[in-house]
């Protein structure tokens, strides 16, 4: 496809002025969903910087490239307005969706079952609370962590996407436990002889000793979970309190 000069000139200024109100959208959002939906470490393994690139296909390159294939000032003013419209149209449907997607994706809630922590999606915890925020009954870290005691098989586990097992998790939590955070704290207390033998597994005991070093602690004074997101792993660190300091590296990835 060829253009004329002026018509070229007008097109790219047009995908400017556009481009630049998509990157002050795509700033919004990016803060939206690296500080409140996906903080750290989930942004990194658990969906966060997936959900920025779909943001960003769509606002920073479909909305701009519409603009440039379309808009052209020697259209009359009604077909002007009727392409602006297109435009407006097209862009805002995408971006709701990507949005849509990104939001009911972020993790809202980790289960520590067995040795290991996942997380669940709304879509998985759906029925079962009547919002995101309920989770919050059960801890008061963001998202909320919580101890199942659950029995469950490699294969199960492995499907950290199954809705039954969320089902079976929160069901434990509002049927069996009487304190969801002393229990957390009392199981993950109990575990660490196990969990610090994982380290060595997981090829993950230097950057545990690291993590000591920087932040002068000693091994008794926190306790460590590995936290196992769709897209990778970390450690994740407590106070003896079960609330979350930090993270550091899974080596083994």
């Amino acid at each position: 496809m060829r253009f004329s000069k002026p018509l070229l000139i007008t097109k790219l200024k047009a995908t400017g002025v556009h481009l630049g109100l998509s990157i002050v959208i795509f700033i919004v959002m990016v803060y939206q969903i690296y500080y409140n939906w996906y903080p750290q470490p989930y942004f990194s393994i658990d969906g966060g910087w997936q959900g920025v690139r779909i943001v960003a296909a769509v606002d920073l390159v479909l909305g701009p490239l519409i603009t440039f294939l379309i808009f052209d000032l020697s259209k009359s003013r009604r077909e002007i307005v009727l392409d602006l419209i297109t435009i407006v149209t097209i862009q805002l449907g995408a971006l709701s969706y990507g949005i849509y997607q990104t939001h009911s994706q972020r993790p809202v809630l980790l289960a520590q079952i067995g040795q290991f922590m996942i997380s669940a999606t709304m879509e998985q915890v759906d029925g079962k609370v009547g919002s995101a925020s309920d989770l919050y009954l059960y801890s008061d870290e963001k998202p909320p962590i919580i101890y199942a005691d659950l029995q469950l098989d490699q294969k199960t586990m492995a499907e950290i996407a199954n809705i039954d097992l969320w089902n079976n998790v929160l069901e434990y939590v509002q049927t069996q436990s009487k304190d969801p955070k002393s229990e957390f704290v009392a199981a993950i207390k109990s575990m660490q002889p196990e969990l610090l033998r994982l380290l060595d597994a997981f090829e993950s005991r230097e950057p545990y000793q690291a993590w000591l070093q920087q932040n002068n602690k000693k091994q008794d004074e926190i306790m460590v979970s590995r936290f196992v997101g769709r897209y990778g792993a970390v450690w994740l660190v407590f106070d003896l309190d079960g609330k979350l300091l930090s993270y550091f590296a899974d080596a083994s990835l």
